[in-house]
């Protein structure tokens, strides 16, 4: 391996925003990527290897990371596992972020950057309405949450290290994303196509409050951009940065065109618990699925109805600061509308959608 060579690993390589962050890294001809997940996929291209790690056993992750003595970067895009609406587990979280860092900081003596991925729950307990905008010093809410204690491990073990780190909080990360169940823009397809079938207009089916607050979201390449110039960038070593679209919208706005996408009626307000009324949805997902010649998928390998219980549930504006990110340099935004009709036309071409 030349010396000036860039050798990234990724600890949790198959999540929500690992799968685009390796093909904005690969597009650098000059840097290699290492995934690191419990389920490794079979590596099928140049400059990308997986190597299978439980990064809640220590020993485990020392030994699937023991190969990488020549690691330059360390991303960290992994999670542990929970139910919608809970508090997370801070002890997993930490364990599995300590393990992946102990592991790379063994192996290679030349790490130079850690970038660690947040979110939006940094600045919202669940129990409170968070400050518009929200900016990356405000002040933390009360514990327990993980990413404070994440971030604060990686403040410390910063102390006297040769390398950097740096954490991207970005609000629901969405993308075309055919293995990915808890995913906006598939779950909110669904839906769609389901109402449809079933006759039905696109009634929304959260709160008032939720169909006109301001709200954003984070698409996965973008992000994917915005983590790999915190990495490169020297002006950002230690700092923490919300990355979201640049962009704010409207469910109000955004559901006629939604409609139109699916050749539907708008409908109207109408609140409901998807992850109860979905529960029988299963026959009729199947009907659209043969009716449109569709990829045979299962209802809930597309589409996570606690989780949209919880996205379209959210009655106050959300909105973060981006001012950090474009001050130090980053300069990416992306249209949230347009990106999401774009992410239901590739699910639609992909014949997952119809």
């Amino acid at each position: 391996m030349t010396a000036g060579k860039r050798i990234a690993v990724i600890a949790g390589a198959t999540g929500a925003a690992a799968s685009r962050l390796v093909d904005v890294l690969l597009e650098d001809p000059d840097r290699r990527v290492i995934g690191v997940s419990r389920h490794p996929p079979a590596a099928t291209r140049e400059r990308l290897s997986f190597v299978r790690a439980d990064l809640l056993d220590a020993d485990d992750t020392a030994r699937a990371l023991a190969g990488c003595s020549d690691a330059t970067q360390l991303f960290y895009t992994a999670r542990a596992p929970f139910a919608e609406g809970t508090v997370e587990d801070v002890e997993a979280n930490v364990a599995m972020l300590r393990n992946a860092l102990d592991g790379v900081e063994r192996a290679s003596g030349r790490l130079a950057h850690v970038h660690l991925v947040e979110g939006m729950k940094w600045y919202d307990s669940g129990l409170r309405i968070p400050r518009t905008p929200s900016r990356e010093d405000d002040p933390r809410h009360l514990p327990p949450n993980f990413y404070y204690d994440q971030e604060d491990l990686l403040r410390n073990r910063q102390q006297g290290a040769r390398w950097a780190w740096s954490a991207s909080r970005p609000m629901f990360i969405y993308d075309f994303a055919p293995d990915r169940t808890r995913n906006v823009v598939s779950t909110l397809g669904c839906y769609a196509a389901i109402s449809r079938e079933l006759g039905l207009p696109l009634d929304f089916p959260g709160p008032p409050a939720a169909f006109d607050a301001l709200t954003e979201m984070t698409d996965a390449t973008h992000l994917a951009r915005a983590c790999v110039w915190m990495a490169d960038a020297p002006g950002t070593r230690n700092q923490a940065y919300n990355v979201t679209d640049c962009d704010l919208f409207r469910w109000r706005n955004l559901w006629p065109k939604v409609a139109r996408h699916f050749d539907m009626p708008v409908g109207e307000v109408r609140p409901m618990t998807l992850a109860r009324t979905m529960q029988d949805k299963g026959p009729v997902w199947q009907r659209i699925v043969e009716r449109h010649g569709l990829v045979p998928t299962a209802l809930e390998r597309m589409a996570s109805w606690s989780f949209a219980d919880f996205f379209w549930g959210l009655q106050h504006d959300i909105v973060s600061s981006t001012t950090k990110l474009r001050r130090h340099g980053f300069h990416g935004v992306v249209d949230t509308e347009e990106q999401v009709l774009d992410h239901l036309r590739r699910y639609r071409e992909a014949r997952l959608l119809p």
